[in-house]
């Protein structure tokens, strides 16, 4: 079914007040995530499940979702993103809605097994095309009544927008052995890309390309990190030799924690804080 790799729960949640919290859902790659937030903004529970290597399929989505006891609740509204690798950026001017899949055409094949979708990035004038799993989507809004459909990006592009100290920079997010890398200068998102990387060595190769690709000086470029990383681990050791500007996102001044280790809370479940601003 899957294994809870993560759980926070606030000593403020009440289970009987669930039809008055948000409810932020995550498919990752081989992960399934989400968290519940009140109208304060305040992170009430959040559980991660880990897939093992398997990827998420209806059936497993239905059995967890029938065993959470959180999750088998009702919200007074919800919200899921999709961390698809399978996306492009579509300027305004040049989006066709009855075109989705020709953008896609390019990078990948679309199956019958897939939903094409578009998300209307509005501060930047663009849209976010990208492919899901149909079934999995369709259970989704099936147990879900009336949530609304994203892709990571969109969260996390909207999120650095309203919670960077400036927006101008690299964003590097990573989830499930994927870098999500988006770049600002002067307001205007530049770049926005996800890379599959192996190892640390692999990281900093796709980190570096994003500053050649966006045309962005790495030596005096900001760096914001979130998502899956330790200020121990081996990614950031290396990363701190080419970078010289880097800190981690926080969203503490947006956000409220019941938790000891807010900081490391902040950065790391950027991607399900962010969906909850949508």
């Amino acid at each position: 079914m899957g294994k809870i790799s993560q759980q926070l729960i606030s000593p403020t949640f009440e289970s009987s007040h669930t039809n008055t919290y948000e409810l932020s859902i995550l498919v990752g790659v081989d992960s399934f995530g989400f968290a519940v937030l009140s109208d304060q903004q305040r992170l009430l529970a959040l559980r991660q499940y880990s897939l093992e290597g398997k990827a998420l399929d209806s059936s497993r989505l239905e059995q967890i979702v029938r065993k959470d006891d959180i999750l088998s609740s009702s919200f007074r509204n919800c919200r899921v993103a999709f961390a698809s690798q399978d996306q492009v950026i579509v300027p305004k001017r040049l989006y066709n809605p009855d075109d989705l899949s020709i953008y896609l055409q390019g990078s990948t094949s679309i199956t019958d097994q897939q939903s094409v979708l578009s998300g209307h990035l509005q501060s930047f004038e663009t849209y976010l095309i990208y492919s899901v799993n149909k079934d999995v989507e369709d259970t989704l809004r099936r147990l879900f009544s009336g949530t609304k459909v994203f892709h990571i990006g969109h969260a996390l592009v909207e999120g650095q927008r309203r919670m960077s100290k400036t927006v101008n920079g690299v964003y590097f997010h990573l989830l499930d052995g994927h870098l999500f890398a988006s770049a600002f200068d002067q307001g205007k998102l530049l770049f926005f890309q996800a890379y599959r990387y192996r190892s640390a060595k692999d990281f900093v190769y796709y980190a570096m390309l994003v500053f050649d690709q966006a045309g962005l000086k790495a030596d005096i470029t900001p760096v914001f990190i979130s998502g899956q990383l330790v200020e121990a681990s081996e990614i950031y050791r290396l990363l701190s030799r080419y970078l010289t500007l880097v800190e981690f996102m926080d969203t503490r001044p947006v956000f409220k924690f019941d938790v000891e280790n807010d900081r490391e809370v902040a950065y790391q479940y950027f991607d399900l804080l962010s969906l909850s601003t949508l």
